[in-house]
């Protein structure tokens, strides 16, 4: 088990103490985003008892454009009326997991963005949770049974983004995270990005690692909090955990929703990636 401390505990929450801790007014949301009709199915073979499904294009984003990245933030409307439907209320404690951390990390970036205080990451996922004796279901997910509370009401725009256009004229003081693999990173990326895979802060048992172990990582990039660090990947998944983990240790960051995915639509952009990273 990961040893965290309190400042990122308040985003991420192990699976004993969920299960010790019984509480009925409590969503688990399984996120996903592979090929929709796998993971359903997958969904159907094991989840944990009670959980929702979340296919991350129809729940956490929104339809893609001829210029957008390939995973758009959703519209508030169509997330309140799903978050209704689940019975989310006020009090409602929602916990995320999917088959990465990351996955449930856009799930989580992207209810915070949208006003939604109690969210939580389960950290180890479904793994952690059998290995710690919690009840899990097969076939379809049951029908919700949330207690009635004060209804929730969205808004957008809780957490910082930036747009593509903001992007291409950033200033050089500012740090720039790619948090894609290195493969990914090496063939192509925006100028003057530092690449820091996200999945490096996991372990093989898919919890993250150390508060100490992520510091380390960060603090040998000079990634502080004395300068403004923007965080992005392919479409929004990976960085949204990067985002999770700088505020862990003290950094606020904006996320580039849009991401690689965006930011390769535009011929002008990707002349300046490939000129060895410099910008005019």
């Amino acid at each position: 088990m990961s040893h965290l401390i309190s400042s990122i505990s308040n985003n991420i929450i192990q699976a004993i103490d969920l299960i010790d801790d019984q509480n009925k007014n409590r969503l688990f949301i399984d996120v996903r985003l592979g090929e929709p009709a796998e993971e359903i199915e997958s969904f159907r073979e094991i989840h944990i008892l009670g959980a929702v499904y979340a296919q991350i294009r129809d729940i956490f984003a929104s339809p893609p454009t001829l210029t957008s990245g390939n995973l758009p933030l959703p519209s508030i409307a169509n997330l309140q009326i799903i978050l209704d439907n689940w019975g989310v209320n006020k009090n409602t404690e929602i916990i995320l997991y999917g088959p990465s951390l990351a996955l449930a990390a856009r799930g989580w970036w992207v209810l915070k963005w949208a006003s939604v205080k109690n969210v939580k990451i389960l950290d180890g996922g479904i793994k952690a949770w059998i290995n710690n004796g919690g009840p899990v279901a097969q076939g379809d997910a049951a029908q919700v049974l949330i207690p009635p509370g004060e209804k929730i009401v969205l808004s957008a725009g809780h957490l910082p983004t930036i747009e593509v256009n903001e992007m291409a004229k950033l200033d050089t003081n500012k740090i720039l995270i790619d948090a894609r693999d290195e493969g990914s990173y090496l063939a192509g990326h925006i100028p003057r990005a530092l690449n820091i895979p996200a999945a490096n802060q996991w372990t093989p048992a898919s919890t993250l690692r150390t508060i100490n172990e992520m510091k380390k990582i960060y603090s040998e990039l000079i990634v502080t909090s004395e300068n403004e660090t923007i965080v992005y990947c392919g479409g929004g998944v990976l960085s949204a955990l990067t985002v999770l983990i700088l505020s862990s240790i003290g950094i606020n960051s904006r996320l580039f929703v849009g991401s690689w995915s965006e930011w390769n639509k535009d011929s002008e952009r990707m002349a300046r990636s490939a000129s060895n990273g410099r910008l005019p």
